[in-house]
């Protein structure tokens, strides 16, 4: 995960723009210091490590259905939806699945990943990623590694 006012120099699979409110975004970063302690910091550690190193499956019945969104995607549009985007689908879906406790993907979770996966790419700036302005939001950057 990577936090950044601007573009960062880090390699990353997904760019979320975040638009807090001005308020809100000043009383929690003046306060930032006492939030992150040492306990916290090793808390989202060990959380973020037992994610990475949790056994995961995709049930055949989830990979079906898997399977004829992706092809009912690529009838629809095959420039729109590619097979980069059903790898990076299928990170997130892991992602989503683990972060609930979850050691398998269910039918609900991969709905949940293709409404996100919408809602991303309908905010999302349409410039290159190169020349992308992240004036009034502060992007964030997460590596699917």
């Amino acid at each position: 995960l990577i936090l950044s006012e601007g573009r960062s120099l880090l390699p990353s699979d997904f760019q979320l723009k975040v638009n807090p409110e001005e308020s809100l975004l000043e009383a929690n970063f003046r306060n930032i210091g006492s939030i992150m302690n040492q306990d916290l910091l090793n808390r989202i550690r060990v959380y973020l490590t037992q994610c990475r190193e949790s056994d995961y499956t995709l049930p055949e019945s989830v990979q079906n259905a898997v399977t004829e969104d992706f092809v009912q995607l690529r009838q629809d549009d095959p420039a729109r939806f590619t097979p980069e985007d059903l790898h990076s689908h299928l990170i997130l879906a892991r992602l989503v699945a683990l972060s609930q406790g979850k050691t398998s993907l269910e039918a609900s979770d991969w709905t949940k990943v293709k409404e996100l996966e919408a809602n991303r790419r309908a905010n999302r700036t349409p410039q290159p990623r190169a020349q992308a302005s992240m004036a009034g939001g502060m992007p964030i950057h997460i590596s699917a590694n």
